[in-house]
């Protein structure tokens, strides 16, 4: 075996951190041969333990590492990285004595190991001792703890360089950790001692003594005290004491739970500047007073100046201006004189001694000047207005002006002016006007409504309580004049009267002792062509409603008469019009069910018409319906008459629609005709006057031209056995042994029961039954025409004209073949070809024979 010479060194992993501490040393090898030559590029394994005490002193720990040698035959490994065999490296305690590296070397990479050596640690990494190390004063272990008396600073670090000197990280998430903390521990300290002292010798205005910051939403700096100063500032010459700044927060919030939030003062009775100044460049409020509780918002007392001054110089602007968001009064004002008012308005110029607007209110409910008397029982008047100069005739005493356009919906609102005497029980009036004169010109009234625009009402009255009996207007005279006079000097209505709810907008009407008329209306000019009256409704009511409410009255409610010798269109007694797109010109109702009378009676004495019925349009001269078990069109003639019942005629050539065309959707007949005479026909059908189809009175059908069906064969109605669902058409039919007049599917070849095939469309139907029969439970058969059959190849290929018989398959035919054929047995003849798998269908003309 060749020898293998080793140069072996230990690199010694370096002191990190007091948190970090290595758990591995670096051992390189250089691996030789015999020779003394280089093995490069070579696999190699060693067994590396660590003795306690002596080269054959225990081991405390032993693994196997393998690597690769590189060009030069050095090979790099970990001690502490390898496959432990005994122990556990990292719980190793190297301050207990002397410890000794054996290392067997497998140049072969394998377990075999042929070279062994051991040598002393004579030093261990630092990190590694200190971590196992006791607490000696003298020793910097973690955590180290010392007590020196020194009047010199203990610990300094000087960095000359752009990072930290000292920096404090601490991961815990408990609470009240410091990343770094200084403590005064005497309880008498001297004065102005500082725990953490922060000192920047910089002269610019830019530096920061002591620098606090936090990433969320707590305290950059933080400072707490039963009874002193959590945080004091203090400025020696013309800076701030304290600097608050923020960019979008508040830039300084001062809270208290039981005390004064802030306290700012000055105590220098010669200082004469301004307690407090609060300015803004910006559009905010420089002051924002608030308070939830029932304390004033501001409290302001002085001497002999003003409480609360406030100077503006902007017309837009205001000198004091109070706001209440809540239930409050905005600006109160308050007195206990008999003379002097709470608030006054003064105005030395041309504008407003007092002035209430409401400026952002858009519900409606705001003020401008509220005035108010009852409150604690008190009495006075709610607002006087007065005019004590006898010579002042150029202005109002009280004007009410208003530019709104008003409240349709609620005219309660809206309006220059409103007044309410708002207690059921009064007998007071909201307005009273009265003129004591006896002049009647024109304005001389106890009210004047004037309507000086191009609408809007000179006066209007409105009793708005929907439950309420009492007039909205009430006219009375006790003298000779009219209650109420009305003139349109143009084109409007002298009185135009409307109804909301279901009363008259005019009811006139005399009282039981009363001989005069409930109204009358005349037209004294003779070139006035204007009905004298006019009745007009839009709703769903009568414009004109007549009633003679007498059971036993013979008169009519309605009696419209004329006298002309001239039929022009609208001279009628009568005339009804319909101008929309619906409605009726004229209806006539008899609307008692247990009345026999009819709705409209029409006669007519001379040689017209009792009714004449035309429609211009595309709707019917005469629709009639029925809602009973009457008849809608009941035409008769008595038996002294000699004319017909009914009369249809078509005079224009050009017309195609039918004279009578007659529809029903129910399930009876579409057309009845009863024939109850001794003889005639039942209908007897012309064609330019002459005959051509008849049907008697037994329901023998004569047609001279012949009858054309739309079927293409004959069949007869047929019981199959079985249940109908089991067939369909095209099905071959043969004649059942099992029971009369039954047929059922082929199910063998040439048979000889052969009777027709099931018809798909019929030309004609036969039937032994009654033409009211429904037919249920039988089939079409068809026996001579032409009529889709069910056929395969069971006999070949079919050829037009090849003879048809019945196969062994159910209901299908096959090609015939000649030789075997017999009489009875051939369905008919192939109208065409048929060469497919399976089974089809063709056409076939049927003849059994």
């Amino acid at each position: 075996m060749k020898k293998i010479l080793l140069t072996v060194g230990i690199m010694l992993g370096s002191f990190l951190a007091y948190a970090q501490v290595p758990e591995k040393m670096s051992y390189q090898a250089i691996m030789r041969n015999g020779s003394g030559q280089i093995l490069s590029n070579q696999a190699v394994a060693v067994r590396v333990s660590v003795l306690q005490g002596s080269p054959a002193g225990a081991a405390v720990y032993s693994e196997r590492l393998t690597g690769n040698t590189n060009v030069n035959g050095l090979v790099t490994l970990e001690i502490g990285a390898g496959t432990a065999l005994t122990g556990t490296f990292n719980t190793i305690n190297w301050s207990t004595g002397n410890y000794y590296l054996k290392t067997e070397t497998d140049p072969a990479g394998g377990t075999n190991y042929t070279i062994a050596g051991t040598s002393q640690l004579l030093s261990v990494p630092y990190a590694m001792y200190a971590k196992t190390a006791g607490g000696g004063g003298g020793s910097f272990a973690i955590p180290y703890t010392n007590t020196v008396n020194n009047a010199g600073t203990l610990f300094t670090l000087i960095n000359d360089g752009d990072g930290t000197s000292v920096e404090g990280i601490s991961n815990s998430t408990s609470s009240s950790i410091a990343a770094v903390r200084g403590t005064v521990t005497n309880v008498a300290p001297g004065g102005f001692s500082s725990a953490v002292r922060g000192i920047n010798n910089g002269t610019g205005g830019l530096g920061v003594g002591v620098w606090g910051s936090q990433a969320g939403s707590g305290w950059g700096v933080y400072g707490v005290t039963p009874t002193g100063l959590g945080v004091y500032g203090n400025s020696s010459g013309a800076g701030y004491g304290v600097y608050a700044n923020s960019n979008t927060g508040t830039g300084l919030n001062a809270t208290s739970t039981n005390g004064i939030a802030a306290n700012i003062s000055i105590l220098n009775n010669a200082n004469s500047s301004n307690v407090l100044n609060a300015s803004t460049l910006g559009n905010g409020t420089v002051i924002n007073v608030s308070s939830s509780g029932t304390g004033a918002g501001v409290l302001s007392s002085t001497g002999s100046g003003f409480a609360v001054q406030g100077i503006t110089s902007q017309q837009t602007s205001a000198g004091i201006i109070g706001d209440n968001n809540g239930a409050g009064e905005a600006v109160v004002g308050r007195t206990t004189s008999n003379i002097a008012g709470a608030v006054v308005g003064r105005n030395d110029g041309g504008g407003y001694g007092v002035r209430g607007f409401v400026a952002t209110n858009t519900t409606g409910t705001g003020i401008g000047v509220f005035g108010q008397v009852g409150i604690s029982n008190s009495k006075g008047r709610a607002g006087r207005f007065e005019n004590t100069n006898t010579s002042n005739d150029i202005n109002n005493t009280f004007e009410v002006e208003t530019n709104g356009a008003g409240n349709i919906p609620d005219n309660t609102q809206g309006n220059a002016s409103s007044f309410l005497v708002n207690n059921t029980n009064s007998v007071g009036a909201a307005v009273r006007g009265e003129v004591n004169t006896i002049f009647g010109n024109f304005g001389a009234a106890g009210l004047f409504g004037l309507a000086s625009g191009t609408g809007g009402f000179g006066g209007l009255f409105f009793a708005s309580n929907v439950n309420g009996n009492g007039r909205a207007l009430v006219a009375i005279t006790d003298g000779n004049g009219d209650a109420i006079v009305a003139n349109a000097g143009k084109d409007g209505d002298a009185i135009e009267a409307n109804v909301d709810g279901a009363g008259r907008a005019i009811y006139g009407w005399t009282p039981t002792f009363s001989l005069g008329k409930p109204a009358e209306f005349q037209n004294f000019n003779t070139s006035n062509t204007n009905s004298v009256i006019t009745a007009k409704t839009v709703g769903n009511g009568m414009a004109g409603d007549f009633f003679v409410d007498n059971t036993n009255g013979t008169s009519a409610a309605l009696h419209g008469k004329v006298n002309s010798i001239f039929a022009n269109f609208g001279t009628a007694g009568v005339y009804g019009e319909s101008i929309g797109t619906g409605g009726f010109a004229g209806l006539f109702y008899q609307r008692n069910p247990a009345g026999n009378g009819p709705a409209l009676i029409a006669l007519s004495e001379g040689n017209g018409n009792g009714i004449t019925a035309n429609a211009g349009g595309s709707g019917d001269g005469v629709e009639a319906t029925v809602d009973g078990t009457g008849s809608a069109i009941y035409g008769w003639v008595p038996n002294f008459g000699t004319g017909r019942a009914g009369y249809f005629r078509n005079f224009n050539n050009a017309n195609g629609q039918p004279v009578v065309n007659i529809t029903t959707t129910g399930t009876g007949s579409t057309l009845l005709v009863n024939h109850q005479g001794p003889s005639g026909s039942i209908a007897t059908y012309q064609s330019a006057s002459t005959n051509v189809a008849r049907i008697d009175k037994t329901g023998k059908g004569f047609f001279n031209g012949g009858t054309q069906n739309s079927g293409a064969d004959l069949a007869e109605a047929f019981d199959v056995e079985g249940n109908t669902s089991e067939y369909e058409p095209g099905d071959i039919l043969v004649i059942s042994t099992d029971t009369d007049r039954t047929v059922e599917k082929s199910s063998t070849p040439y048979s000889n029961l052969v009777a027709g095939v099931y018809a798909t469309k019929p030309g004609v139907l036969l039937t032994e039954e009654n033409i009211d029969s429904e037919l249920i439970g039988k089939v079409p058969m068809g026996v001579i025409g032409v009529i889709p059959t069910k056929v395969c190849l069971q006999g070949g290929a079919i050829k037009r004209g090849d003879l048809l018989v019945t196969s062994s398959q159910s209901g299908v035919a096959m090609k015939a073949n000649i030789k075997k054929v017999k009489i009875g047995q051939v369905i008919g003849k192939a109208l065409q070809d048929y060469d497919q798998d399976g089974i089809g269908k063709i056409k076939v003309l049927v003849n059994i024979k």
